[in-house]
């Protein structure tokens, strides 16, 4: 079998592998990196195999644009500034997303003080807002029992987010709290406009989902003695 076709234009084959390879990342900065390693395996390419001034010019348009790019994620990266409380939810739920992004997203939504008493969730409705209690309790009901008390540092109204986006409890403030929360319309369109944010989002969902779940089975252990 003659590889001769791969051995002799390695390069070009380099190019289009990173590139694939791009796609694949989730962060913006990893993402621009490879297509900038792409772009130079494609300079190199069209240059010393092809003698293609064209794609010579195009690729190194490619690697000025990215590192521009790259020049003003830097810098939003390094504007970017979080109170103490923002800290903690960067810290807690939005692990992965650099400084620039976890502002924007932060941004998105409001901080709010409500009272004790306040409905955050009705079983069977689909809740106005994901809400992070970020201090204050929250008593969890389900038919007509309280299934558990979450106390700061979790999301409410996480579970809406599948299915037919409907809570599957009703969740109301056992005392005054301190809490961000975002409109579902918001985050539908961040699902469009930035992909990248949003699956670092849900993978701090699923983390807070597992959390709450395995303190729920451990109370329910305590509880019946096993």
């Amino acid at each position: 079998m003659d590889l001769s076709f791969i051995t002799d234009d390695w390069a070009g084959h380099l190019s289009y592998l990173l590139l694939v390879l791009s796609m694949l990342m989730r962060r913006m900065l990893w993402l621009r990196l490879f297509v900038i390693a792409s772009a130079l395996a494609g300079i190199a390419f069209d240059y010393f195999w092809l003698g293609n001034p064209v794609g010579v010019f195009w690729q190194a348009l490619l690697v000025m644009v990215n590192l521009g790019e790259l020049f003003l994620l830097w810098r939003n990266d390094r504007r970017a500034t979080f109170s103490d409380e923002e800290d903690r939810f960067r810290a807690d739920l939005l692990t992965g997303l650099s400084p620039g992004p976890a502002r924007r997203f932060l941004d998105r939504g409001r901080w709010e003080d409500l009272a004790a008493g306040t409905v955050l969730t009705v079983d069977g409705h689909t809740p106005d807002f994901l809400t992070y209690v970020a201090s204050g309790k929250v008593r969890v009901e389900a038919h007509d029992r309280i299934v558990r008390v979450v106390e700061d540092g979790h999301y409410i109204g996480e579970m809406s987010l599948m299915g037919d986006g409907r809570a599957i409890a009703s969740a109301t403030l056992q005392t005054d709290a301190r809490v961000w929360r975002i409109e579902r319309p918001k985050l539908e369109r961040l699902r469009e406009t930035s992909p990248a944010t949003m699956s670092v989002v849900e993978a701090g969902i699923a983390r807070d989902m597992r959390s709450k779940l395995v303190f729920q089975n451990a109370t329910v252990q305590k509880t019946t003695g096993q």
